[in-house]
């Protein structure tokens, strides 16, 4: 139950982020020329993208 309650809010991370930001911020990789606020949104976003990868995985497993 409480792995249901996590994805949902992993998921509504995902969703602000989305809202929130350029995407040319999160899918472009120029790495040199991002500023550190939009090294972390994108860290962010995929890391929490990984996680809900991990967490279906496991639910499936």
């Amino acid at each position: 139950m409480n792995v249901f309650i996590i994805l949902s809010i992993l998921v509504i991370v995902i969703g602000v982020i989305l809202l929130l930001v350029n995407p040319s911020v999160l899918f472009k990789l120029n790495w040199s020329e991002k500023t550190g606020k939009e090294k972390f949104l994108m860290f962010m976003f995929y890391g929490v993208l990984v996680y809900i990868i991990n967490i279906i995985f496991w639910i499936i497993k």
